[in-house]
């Protein structure tokens, strides 16, 4: 008997899911959806709600400005000064521009995020069949979507983080497939993304020593070209090379950990215990790296330097290493079929944590309309 169009359709779409080939496209469909489904409400609560959530409207202004700043922008209520902006690193702002000019500046922004989100997931799943350090890498690469619950925002807003991986994601697969300039140029462009993509340089160089590639070592001379010509802009545009740390130098302290102290010292030892829980939890997870350098040491690094951050946000801060330490660390467990009976249940959560989120941290909306003004001149 031959079998309905509905069954047809349903076995194709069911072997092509186990067909490695499609998998790539699936996981960019997938993450695309992922982000639409946390759409959906905030669009019915207020339409420009999407394109408000820090640090996302500064990013859409330097996109439109290149950072000759007016003392008087719409962001003076803040308290912020023209030399503020210059904390947004120009890669992704200059990616927002250059589709702005097809889509304008709000939907450029989402839809550059959603690029890189997609080919971040794809890159993701690249790297993980290549080392071959997971069990299922299509199974891994879709709890890269909601893993660790923060990054499911900023890969869906107005953030650096997508783009940062992608160029992380991108250098490793240079490098594991011998094209070790590549590597580091993409290490470069990542710094202008995010600062902290020195500490992959810093990874890259314990890995050399520790793998005696003396030949490789100049190849490191890359890595800075890209942050020295961004900070030698901000001298010219706002007299000070240093612009930059102006503002982002207080998120650093000595003292290691010292956020568990802060919390317990003010009677919030539920807040203590879970900053506790966050530096064992990725500590034990860059350890169980240990078997693959080039993910240990990348790993290491950002844990070492994030026990001097203080922020009430660290779980942000831990996004760049969370696919390594948190998904192929603890592949045993995620990989087990009682945890993937459990995935529906992570997805709601994840969603019930990231919608009320989102409203508190975005810009005022009396505001909006001076941004926009600003973006249509």
């Amino acid at each position: 008997m031959k079998a309905s169009l509905p069954d047809r359709l349903k076995t194709q779409f069911y072997d092509k899911m186990h067909d490695p080939k499609w998998h790539p496209l699936f996981l960019v469909l997938l993450s695309t959806l992922s982000s639409v489904l946390l759409y959906i409400p905030l669009l019915l609560k207020d339409k420009n709600l999407l394109f408000r959530y820090w640090d996302g409207p500064n990013y859409l202004y330097v996109a439109k400005t290149l950072y000759d700043i007016p003392d008087l922008h719409p962001f003076v209520s803040y308290g912020t000064t023209p030399a503020y902006f210059a904390c947004h690193l120009p890669l992704y702002p200059l990616l927002i521009r250059l589709f702005s000019y097809l889509l304008g500046y709000p939907a450029a922004m989402l839809v550059v995020t959603l690029t890189c989100s997609g080919l971040a997931c794809y890159l993701f799943y690249r790297l993980l069949c290549q080392l071959d350090l997971v069990r299922l890498p299509f199974w891994s690469a879709l709890l890269f979507l909601y893993l660790p619950a923060r990054w499911l925002v900023y890969h869906s807003l107005g953030a650096t983080e997508p783009l940062f991986l992608c160029l992380v994601f991108g250098s490793m697969l240079c490098w594991l497939n011998k094209r070790p300039g590549w590597a580091m140029l993409l290490v470069g462009l990542s710094s202008v993304t995010r600062i902290v993509g020195v500490l992959v340089a810093l990874a890259y160089l314990l890995l050399m020593l520790k793998e005696k590639r003396w030949r490789q070592l100049p190849l490191l001379l890359i890595t800075p070209l890209p942050l020295l010509a961004t900070f030698s802009f901000y001298a010219w545009r706002f007299g000070d090379f240093w612009a930059y740390f102006s503002w982002n130098a207080k998120l650093l302290d000595p003292i290691p950990m010292r956020i568990i102290y802060v919390y317990a010292a003010n009677n919030q030892s539920a807040h203590a215990e879970f900053y506790l829980g966050l530096y064992l939890l990725y500590g034990v997870g860059v350890l169980l790296l240990w078997r693959q350098p080039l993910l240990f040491f990348y790993g290491l690094v950002f844990w070492v330097f994030n026990l001097f951050i203080y922020h009430e946000d660290l779980s942000r801060y831990y996004i760049p290493i969370a696919p390594f330490a948190l998904i192929v660390a603890y592949d045993r467990y995620l990989s087990r079929r009682a945890f993937q009976l459990m995935f529906p249940v992570l997805v709601f959560g994840v969603y019930l944590l990231t919608w009320p989120l989102i409203y508190p941290n975005s810009m005022d909306p009396r505001l909006w309309p001076m941004l926009m003004q600003a973006l249509n001149k």
